[in-house]
């Protein structure tokens, strides 16, 4: 029954083309589309999960208009080397779920990781630590070639400076997986 169709996907450059796309289209359906559609938790928040107020999307639009996501992700992987890397105090870093990124519009997921993953960062650092790292990285993070963003603090009497970093400590802390001796500021 097969033998027939085989000998003319070999023999046919069209035809096998034809057969590949249809399968490369079945896989695509199966592994994106399909549990999209079948598996509701994924617009479910997750527990603990906020909407952010007024400051905090003024920090998201300033992370958006700096280009921040280009350079850093927010989604630990399913990687051990991710959620160790990421984790703070000897905790690993639980893996990011749909359900913390119910309210992204746009989500910063990333691709790339140029810079660290901010997926956890809220309430690692206080404000005198951002302030220091915005005006200038490598006095932080020898090496960095993240750029200096002094307009940051200067601009408004420092308004952007603190709607970033207002919106930079939330991200992360709708999971509850790390001490409690973190920084609200």
């Amino acid at each position: 029954m097969l033998k027939p169709l085989f000998k003319t996907l070999d023999r046919n450059a069209f035809a096998l083309f034809c057969g590949a796309l249809l399968f490369f289209l079945i896989g695509g359906v199966l592994t994106t589309v399909l549990p999209g559609m079948t598996e509701d938790s994924w617009s479910e928040p997750v527990a603990g999960l906020t909407e952010l107020n007024e400051q905090q999307m003024r920090g998201r639009e300033i992370y958006k208009r700096e280009g921040c996501w280009y350079c850093h992700t927010q989604q630990v992987r399913t990687l051990v080397a991710d959620t160790k890397r990421f984790g703070w105090r000897g905790v690993d870093a639980p893996i990011s779920t749909p359900g913390e990124y119910v309210h992204d519009r746009p989500h910063f997921l990333g691709t790339r990781r140029i810079g660290p993953d901010l997926a956890r960062v809220g309430g690692k650092y206080d404000k005198s630590w951002h302030r220091t790292h915005f005006r200038n990285p490598r006095d932080l993070v020898p090496g960095s070639i993240m750029p200096p963003y002094p307009w940051l603090l200067d601009e408004n009497g420092g308004q952007e400076f603190e709607d970033l970093t207002a919106y930079i400590q939330t991200l992360g802390r709708a999971v509850d997986w790390r001490p409690d001796d973190d920084y609200e500021e």
